[in-house]
């Protein structure tokens, strides 16, 4: 219990309390006197006028009332408050942020933001439930956990213990915050949409206790509509945190059992970081280090926080086989999830493709330059065919289609010429004129490294691809190369057939051809290029005898998983940072197979973890609460209504005694 006035309610009481014991001091000077009955005596005893002073004070239910009124009234003007939240049958949700920021640990007694935050909501609940006389009927309460997606962990209920118990369910995640579809869950479980309820509005806002360090990258996107939210902020304004941003792993062209790899970081902190140790590991054993310098994070004429940034480069070193590559950050901050980040880099295995009813050397030659797994991959069209019909098509990797076209094709990875392949979203409609390159999409795998700006097309066919497939080349009259991928077929469609142009002249055709069978044939496959954020979910292909699939997380846990009629399996969302392992058995074979996938968080804005003093909602501002907020419960109107009850008992009293 607080006060909010007491110097006044202490003056209050000094300056009447002493009067009204004195006039009880008081004594009537009496002068003796004949009297025909003593029934009169109690009535002369209890004279109201005093003509002599100082006779022994006496106690009576009178003075006792009257003491206690006026307390009563002195504990009023001292305007006491009672700790906790005042219900009248309210709606309170609580949204407690579990994305990857809220893992920092930078509070004093190292726990981690998102235990402070459960703490203090179970403080919070524990106030609203507080019950006593005093209370007022308890109203509902929900909560639900957010990140990158949210999820609902106890309903509407007035349970003090289910509550708590919900508050306990809460686990760290590392993904963005995002506060949209939290404050949709929020906003449904609010609605009323039954109008049979009347004692209900259709629309009863509740008060949204929001736990967080403020790092929500939708605010901007919301206004509150009617609700009240009071923002609890947790951890510090002045973190320490280096971050892992980016990590990129690459084979060399010409050298294809190298690796090489390259490295981002931010700087969060306002002060330059110098000699920060980043080192580089091969299955657990660190094969390099490298200091850098970072600067240090400034602020922009926009009043933006930015980053201090650095890169660094791995020298080359020799990695045939297949390897699980980390990169740490070895200096020490508050939010270690950002310091580590793993990739899955596959071995650098022979493929084995299938060049399919061929119309020339043209592309065998420009195949036998690769180092396949054999030499002998030429395929009859009747083969594919049995091979479609009988699901056997993972026994290759690639399939090369010289103008053959295959009565379906559902899955698989292939490379067509010439003849449009019952694909849907190819939509030919006629065939060109002769045809230049406008454009290309350099930057896609199949095209690096590739020049066709002197590529001349006499004949090809009219393309208008559907939305989901993307251009490789345009032409001057349509698309000369398309790709889509749709599940598991993956198709990079060439519209018109090599012997018809100057495709086979030009030098950059042995690059694309290895281009294009390296990007299919290692689809899937957890390429080191590929980058898994948490929230994204975990797929890849199985052969179709395998058995007793699973994946191991993390923390050790194993989920079965059931794979598609394509033979496709996929987990997810992935919830956690690290390391992800897909395992199966098949015949004949001990060992279980094991494919790992890396799951990074690689942030740029998760890794800014300084607490926000403020958020802003539309118009409006919730400032943050750093320590327990106290809720207060005022007690003065109670004192008064017993001041009050305690006068009309005084004057019952006092009336009732004067008739005797």
């Amino acid at each position: 219990m607080t006060w909010l006035t007491p110097l006044s309610g202490l003056v209050l009481a000094g300056a009447v309390i002493p009067p009204l014991v004195l006039l009880y001091f008081l004594r009537l000077r009496r002068k003796p006197a004949s009297i025909a009955s003593t029934l009169l005596w109690q009535r002369s005893v209890e004279d109201l006028t005093a003509n002599a002073p100082f006779q022994r004070l006496r106690f009576g239910m009178l003075l006792l009332l009257q003491l206690m009124a006026l307390l009563m009234l002195a504990v009023a003007i001292m305007q006491p408050r009672l700790e906790g939240e005042r219900r009248a049958g309210g709606r309170t949700v609580l949204l407690i942020d579990n994305s990857a920021s809220m893992s920092a640990r930078d509070a004093e007694d190292g726990d981690t933001r998102l235990e402070e935050a459960r703490t203090r909501a179970r403080d919070l609940i524990e106030r609203l439930y507080a019950g006593g006389w005093m209370a007022d009927a308890p109203g509902e309460t929900m909560i639900i956990a957010f990140s990158d997606r949210a999820e609902v962990i106890s309903r509407f209920t007035d349970s003090r213990t289910n509550l708590l118990d919900a508050i306990d369910r809460i686990r760290p995640t590392d993904g963005e915050s995002s506060l949209t579809e939290a404050l949709q869950l929020a906003r449904a479980y609010t609605t009323n949409v039954n109008p049979d309820q009347q004692d209900r509005p259709m629309a009863d806002p509740a008060t949204i206790e929001l736990f967080s360090d403020g790092r929500i990258q939708d605010l901007n996107e919301h206004v509150l509509r009617g609700e009240t939210m009071n923002f609890h902020a947790v951890g510090s304004t002045e973190p320490n945190n280096v971050a892992l941003t980016a990590v990129s792993i690459d084979r060399p062209y010409d050298k294809p059992t190298s690796v090489e790899v390259f490295v981002s970081l931010f700087n969060h902190n306002s002060t330059e970081v110098s000699s920060c140790e980043v080192q580089l590991s091969v299955n657990g054993t660190a094969v390099g280090i490298q200091d850098v310098t970072l600067p240090p994070a400034e602020v922009d004429e926009n009043g933006v926080r930015r980053a201090g940034r650095s890169n660094l480069v791995f020298l080359p070193f020799d990695q045939p086989r297949g390897a699980i590559i980390e990169v740490a950050v070895l200096r020490p901050d508050d939010l270690p999830n950002d310091n580590i980040a793993n990739v899955v880099l596959p071995p650098a295995r022979q493929l084995s493709v299938a060049l399919v009813d061929k119309k020339s050397r043209v592309l065998e030659l420009a195949l036998q330059g690769l180092s396949l797994r054999t030499s002998d991959f030429n395929m009859t069209g009747d083969e594919l065919e049995q091979r479609i019909a009988e699901d056997r098509l993972d026994e290759f990797d690639v399939y090369v289609l010289d103008g053959f076209v295959p009565s379906e094709m559902t899955q698989g990875r292939f490379v067509t010429f010439g003849e449009t392949p019952p694909i849907e979203g190819l939509n030919p409609y006629g065939e060109s004129e002769p045809q230049v390159v406008l454009a290309t999409k350099t930057e896609h795998p199949v095209m690096r490294y590739v020049s066709l700006d002197s590529l001349y097309v006499e004949a090809s066919t009219l393309l208008k691809p559907a939305r989901d497939a993307t251009i490789l080349v345009e032409g001057s009259e349509a698309p000369l190369m398309v790709e889509i991928r749709r599940g598991s077929l993956a198709v990079v469609h060439v519209a018109f057939d090599p012997l018809e142009s100057n495709f086979p002249l030009l030098r950059s055709l042995p690059t694309w051809v290895y281009n294009v069978v390296d990007y299919l044939g290692h689809l899937g496959e957890g390429v080191a290029s590929t980058v898994i954020r948490p929230g994204q979910a975990i797929t890849t292909r199985v052969p179709s005898t395998a058995e007793d699939i699973r994946i191991e997380l993390p923390d050790g846990s194993t989920v079965p998983l059931t794979p598609a009629e394509t033979f496709d399996v996929s987990w997810g969302p992935s919830r956690r940072a690290g390391l992800h392992t897909i395992s199966w058995k098949e015949p004949d074979v001990d060992d279980r197979v094991e494919r790992a996938f890396a799951v990074n968080l690689l942030s740029t804005v998760e890794g800014d973890i300084a607490t926000r003093e403020s958020i802003t909602i539309g118009e409006a501002q919730a400032q943050g609460d750093f320590g327990e907020r106290a809720a207060y419960t005022p007690l003065w109107p109670w004192a008064i209504g017993v001041c009050l009850a305690l006068m009309m008992t005084e004057w019952w009293l006092y009336h009732r005694r004067a008739r005797i």
